[in-house]
């Protein structure tokens, strides 16, 4: 094969390999509380989201059945207006219900599994979690795990325990994008060292508080690290009235 005919072999290859990586758009967000500033109603939120089309909505501060919230499933009620199928995370039982994170999805879910995360318990606040599903995405019939956790507010090394159990469970069966509230900022050994095997999906721009950020501790992370390409990354700063987080939403392509 001459050099141009190589040239021609090798453009055409890579279109094929650019044509074929399913883009997946994932949005991210805490929702303070199941929704206190808004009187615990998904409403709100549904009308937020409609509008970036996501393929996976991941969320943290879920209640479920919750005093505060009314006795509410918001997960579901929230699913039932996109449209979407759901999973929800159990992290700590709170006012005779449940909370912690939670996962809607455009496309059925084939697994679902919800693993306990702790720390040292002198420094722990609440135990937490990190919940995923296992999801074939239609057009490339690749089985994704999507993953959403939120790490306790108490200590780096609390955090950095927590980040190694999560590691250990979600594994790299399945090509993975994991989001959630790491309580954590870029400096901190829970993201310096215990997500190092993970390629980072957002840049470090500030999350909190909403109405004026100043603060990154929300993250989106793809494994295996390398085969993920960003297509766009975006941290939203139009949520202030209704949660105390940006959210963040990324459309990515995983790569053959």
């Amino acid at each position: 094969m001459n050099r141009h005919k190589l040239l021609l072999f090798l453009l055409l290859f890579a279109c094929v390999g650019i044509t074929n990586a399913q883009t997946i758009r994932l949005l991210n967000m805490n929702v303070r509380m199941s929704g206190q500033m808004v009187g615990y109603n998904v409403t709100p939120f549904a009308n937020y989201i409609k509008p970036y089309d996501p393929d996976f909505v991941t969320l943290q501060e879920v209640d479920f059945r919750t005093e505060r919230n009314g006795r509410k499933d918001f997960t579901n009620e929230l699913a039932a207006e996109l449209g979407y199928f759901s999973a929800f995370g159990y992290a700590i039982e709170y006012q005779q219900g449940e909370y912690g994170v939670a996962i809607l999805s455009k496309y059925p879910i084939e697994k679902i599994a919800n693993n306990r995360l702790t720390g040292n318990p002198a420094e722990m606040k609440e135990s937490r979690t990190v919940l995923y599903v296992d999801v074939i995405e239609p057009e490339s019939k690749q089985k994704l795990r999507i993953a959403v956790t939120h790490l306790d507010h108490s200590t780096d090394g609390v955090r950095s325990a927590m980040v190694q159990q999560l590691n250990g469970v979600v594994g790299a069966a399945h090509p993975v994008l994991l989001a959630g509230d790491f309580n954590a900022h870029p400096t901190e050994s829970a993201i310096t060292t215990g997500m190092s095997s993970w390629q980072r999906i957002c840049n470090n721009f500030a999350t909190f508080p909403a109405s004026a950020p100043k603060s990154k501790i929300d993250y989106i992370f793809g494994k295996p690290a390398g085969r993920w390409n960003v297509v766009t990354f975006e941290v939203l700063t139009n949520t202030a009235s209704f949660t105390d987080h940006c959210a963040m939403l990324t459309e990515v392509q995983l790569s053959e």
